[in-house]
């Protein structure tokens, strides 16, 4: 009995760690991003669809900020998911908008786990013809 009790109690402590995803730091000034030549209003629509294509689910979606994260993938041990990434976007001036984009790795999984920042951007340009 008290080894299914134990049983148990790791394996929800497993599901509470697997759910839990690191959180997208907003890249530095310094940092490059890239500008279309876009209204923030449409780019923000191709971020969205970016970040879906690529296997984010969304979690927020404000303005100039969209977050999204990807469910983890299990097996014998978790395996890929559970990165998150972030989209910043800045309106440079009415037809220009600039993008920065941030994946953060969970604890759980890293091994596993990618860099999305690449993929997101290729995909917003795939909608939105290319960047500056």
């Amino acid at each position: 009995m008290k080894m299914m009790a134990i049983k148990f109690a790791m394996a929800g402590c497993v599901l509470v760690l697997a759910g839990c995803s690191a959180t997208p730091t907003r890249p530095t000034q310094k940092l490059p991003g890239v500008v279309y030549n876009k209204p923030e209003a449409t780019v923000q629509k191709a971020a969205v669809d970016a970040l879906v294509a690529n296997g984010f689910v969304i979690d927020k979606s404000e303005g100039e900020y969209i977050e999204g994260a990807r469910p983890h993938k299990f097996g014998a041990v978790v395996g890929s998911g559970g990165e998150s990434a972030g989209v910043w976007l800045s309106s440079v001036a009415s037809d220009k908008t600039a993008v920065k984009v941030s994946t953060a790795k969970s604890m759980l999984g890293i091994v596993g786990q990618k860099n999305w920042d690449k993929e997101i951007i290729a995909a917003m340009d795939s909608s939105l013809g290319g960047h500056q």
